[in-house]
């Protein structure tokens, strides 16, 4: 049996076309308007005084965890990232940090928020 070059790499590129098209996730009109969108069942909510950033989240599950992330800011205007103590999921606790260099009003917090890790 002999083959043609030609026919040989349409018979390819057809074997390729119809492998992506089977393999290609299904679009629907839902997907494409937003309906299926995947959110988290978690909720976090965080908090802060002039010295300290906390954060508190809940439903999430037994492993995942989460802690606090608190952006300080000193007197010249420079920001640094700090982070309170791993919380379990279940917990339900405040993670809380305080920016070090408080005393004296030299620093404070710019702003409070969260990580979490869902494992």
């Amino acid at each position: 049996m002999s083959f043609k070059a030609g026919s040989a790499a349409a018979a390819v590129a057809a074997a390729v076309a119809t492998a992506s098209i089977l393999m290609a996730p299904a679009a629907s009109a839902a997907d494409s308007a937003g309906g299926n969108s995947i959110k988290p069942g978690y909720v976090c909510t965080s908090k802060h005084t002039q010295t300290t950033g906390s954060a508190k989240c809940s439903n999430l599950a037994r492993f995942d965890q989460y802690r606090a992330k608190v952006t300080c800011i000193d007197s010249r205007g420079i920001k640094a990232v700090f982070y309170g103590p791993w919380k379990k999921g279940k917990s339900g606790e405040w993670s809380s940090r305080k920016c070090p260099g408080t005393q004296g009003g030299r620093v404070g917090v710019y702003k409070a928020g969260y990580q979490v890790e869902l494992m």
